[in-house]
């Protein structure tokens, strides 16, 4: 009998990480033989599905049907905004269990206890849900399309956003141009209202609205092909230590990672200098991009980078998410 798995995906994002987890998801658990039905809820439920990006498609389904759906087969919630913390806090009482990819969530959810029907996606997630179950990052590996476009030094895929610190990629710009060096590439989705703020009158250089790439599964990896360098810069309360999909990635596609140094911990699996960099700020980013590493140093780090993604295969996440969800 084929095994059903029910997603819900409780938040109007589009974009970032929670998306591209959902999407991994979706997938590893197609490749582990289980039939996976993606859901949003809203005030009517529609027969017909809606395009989710990343070549997924969900339905939507109002309350009361999202209930029956949770009784139904095992139910997992993936990611929560802010509007539908009842909703969430209702289908955990049903039977439900829930992600949590990060501290800033816990604002927007029902209280969990300990986190004993939840999962976190990096170790630090313990600090905060002590009883939770830790599962990394699922990850498909992206078959490549040709021959990359280009070969450049660094690049940033990772949102524009308040948390994503890209301010520090612009500081480290500035120098490198003044030194006539390669500068790096910035590519994201984009929050306008910390790039109209925070970035528009500090940095007249920067042109809003023209740093996005398609929404598919392939478009971050084909960009990190022509690229020797990912940089991000995230800093999250309370966080840290573990992967992103911007790192995963950057290994995929052979792109080494820079990281800001606190993002590091000592339990993590973010290793400085193993298989990724780390920089304290723009001047020692600027630093590092102008002096480079050596061939044989960046293939070692490559090599890491690919050991460190196969702890993250697709299949084998979904089957620790059946074990934690039949357990």
């Amino acid at each position: 009998m084929t095994k059903i798995i029910n997603l819900f995906y409780l938040t109007p994002n589009t974009t970032g990480g929670w998306v591209t987890y959902l999407s991994h998801l979706m997938k590893g658990f197609r490749e582990a033989g289980v039939q996976v039905n993606l859901y949003k809820v809203g005030n009517n439920t529609e027969r017909k599905t809606r395009p989710f990006g990343y070549g997924e498609v969900y339905r939507n389904l109002c309350r009361d049907d999202a209930l029956d759906k949770t009784m139904e087969h095992p139910t997992l919630i993936v990611a929560v905004g802010k509007k539908f913390a009842e909703v969430a806090e209702d289908l955990i009482f049903a039977g439900a269990k829930l992600v949590v990819h990060d501290p800033t969530e816990l604002k927007n959810l029902p209280a969990m206890g300990d986190g004993e029907d939840c999962v976190i996606i990096r170790k630090s997630g313990h600090k905060f849900l002590p009883g939770a179950t830790f599962i990394p990052h699922p990850y498909q590996r992206i078959k490549p399309n040709g021959e990359a476009v280009e070969h450049r030094r660094c690049v940033s895929i990772s949102r524009i956003d308040f948390d994503k610190h890209t301010e520090i990629l612009l500081d480290a710009n500035r120098i490198l141009k003044a030194e006539d060096e390669e500068e790096i590439v910035i590519r994201g989705f984009e929050n306008r209202l910390y790039t109209r703020f925070k970035i528009c009158p500090h940095y007249p250089e920067w042109t809003q609205s023209v740093a996005a790439y398609p929404r598919e599964h392939d478009a971050a990896f084909n960009i990190l092909r022509g690229f020797d360098f990912m940089a991000d810069m995230s800093i999250i309360k309370g966080d840290g230590g573990g992967t992103q999909y911007t790192t995963l990635e950057a290994w995929d596609a052979g792109a080494i990672p820079i990281i800001q140094a606190d993002w590091l911990q000592p339990d993590g699996e973010m290793v400085g200098d193993i298989n990724c960099l780390s920089v304290e700020d723009a001047e020692h980013l600027a630093l590092l991009l102008s002096g480079g590493l050596s061939p044989t140093a960046m293939d070692r780090m490559r090599e890491e980078g690919l050991k460190s993604l196969k702890q993250h295969d697709a299949a084998m996440i979904a089957g620790q998410y059946l074990d934690f969800m039949e357990g």
